[in-house]
């Protein structure tokens, strides 16, 4: 597989618009696709279109200034309207209009992981004297009607950034900068309210001023402690530099860090703490691609089967049946991706808006472009 790249240089604006062109192109902004790709959401979150305009509008006005002239940019690049380009970038993460979803306290953790954002799993291993990170984004597989790629920001004054993930996102749930740091986010159940002490970034695009602003796990960690988030999340990283990785569990206002020690069996991570325990009679009752079943097999291959050998080993753990999302109606593992942080060489699968998985049944490929 050949993973399109999107190369989107400049300032916000200017990048912005490069890449609303390339997806104008594409044909996102067509009415007629539009028109099915709101549809597909607006059906499977339970939304209104008007409910889905109003909650993508105020996403909107939340982001930070930058971030906001970026979408303006795509908008203006595409020749469509900003609330349009809005509801492009928003409909999959949609809330469930109010009265159409059970009441917190009777839902499943998956279930309110599934409203506040993709369920995951992702592996730390280190066969080669250096860490290799694994992850499987399983998510809505009607996010695949857009396709995916790699998209390469270069704003001046900061880190050049790596992402991908679904094609003609901006924000970032999986990448890797020029420093070789590379994060990835899992979603991490937070019922509580953001933090009013410091400034909030809705999740995917605090992944992405994380990458473009921090160098190494430290940097990192201290732009957790002094940003908020509008939702609970893991941070899965990993600094090719100095083979540092780890996994952050972040609330919306605080976080434990569990660092990475090759000595020990590979660190595994879905969307459940590391101190919350799994029994036995736990493990027995999950449900296949429940975050506790995944969290069970990926437990299970880091203490029996660790990966030996890279990229090959974190494959066939990431097309574990155990561990890919095959079954949920609507959900699915979308998309697959194995690195080395070291050489900063990424490899990625994707899985189809048919509801094919990405791991086991996409076409691997590594990623063409290295900084």
């Amino acid at each position: 597989m050949t993973l399109p790249i999107d190369r989107v240089p400049g300032p916000p604006g200017d990048s912005g618009r490069v890449h609303g062109r390339i997806l104008g192109a594409l044909g996102f902004f067509d009415p007629a696709f539009l028109d099915a790709y709101f549809n597909r959401f607006v059906t499977t979150n339970k939304v209104t279109r008007d409910d889905l305009s109003a909650q993508a509008d105020r996403w909107l006005a939340g982001l930070p200034a930058n971030f906001q002239e970026e979408i303006d940019g795509m908008a203006s690049g595409a020749d469509a309207s900003m609330s349009t380009t809005a509801r492009f970038l928003y409909a999959d993460i949609a809330s469930p209009t109010t009265g159409e979803t059970p009441a917190f306290d009777v839902i499943s953790d998956d279930e309110k992981n599934t409203v506040a954002g993709p369920l995951c799993s992702a592996m730390i291993a280190s066969p080669s004297n250096h860490p290799w990170v694994a992850r499987n984004c399983d998510w809505l597989f009607a996010t695949l009607m857009r396709g995916t790629s790699a998209v390469v920001h270069e704003t001046p004054g900061r880190i050049p950034v790596m992402a991908v993930g679904i094609r003609g996102d901006i924000d970032v749930d999986t990448g890797i900068n020029a420093e070789r740091l590379w994060i990835h986010l899992h979603t991490l159940l937070d019922l509580g309210d953001p933090p009013r002490d410091r400034t909030i970034i809705s999740w995917l695009f605090w992944a992405r001023e994380a990458l473009e602003t921090c160098a190494s796990l430290d940097d990192l960690e201290r732009f957790i402690e002094t940003t908020g988030r509008d939702r609970g999340v893991i941070a899965v990283a990993c600094d090719g530099k100095t083979h540092e990785a780890a996994v952050f569990e972040c609330t919306k206002a605080s976080h434990v860090r569990h660092d990475f020690d090759p000595s020990l069996p590979p660190l595994v991570a879905t969307n459940h703490p590391q101190a919350k325990p799994i029994d036995a009679a736990r493990e027995a009752k999950a449900r296949p691609g429940s975050t506790v079943g995944r969290f069970c097999a990926l437990r299970t291959i880091a203490k029996d089967h660790p990966p030996e050998h890279g990229p090959d080993d974190f494959i066939d753990v990431l097309a574990d049946e155990g561990v890919e999302m095959r079954t949920p109606e609507h959900l699915r593992t979308i998309y697959s991706s194995v690195v080395n942080p070291s050489t900063g060489e990424v490899w990625f699968a994707s899985g189809s808006a048919k509801g094919r998985p990405a791991a086991s049944t996409g076409r691997w490929g590594k990623v063409g472009f290295r900084f």
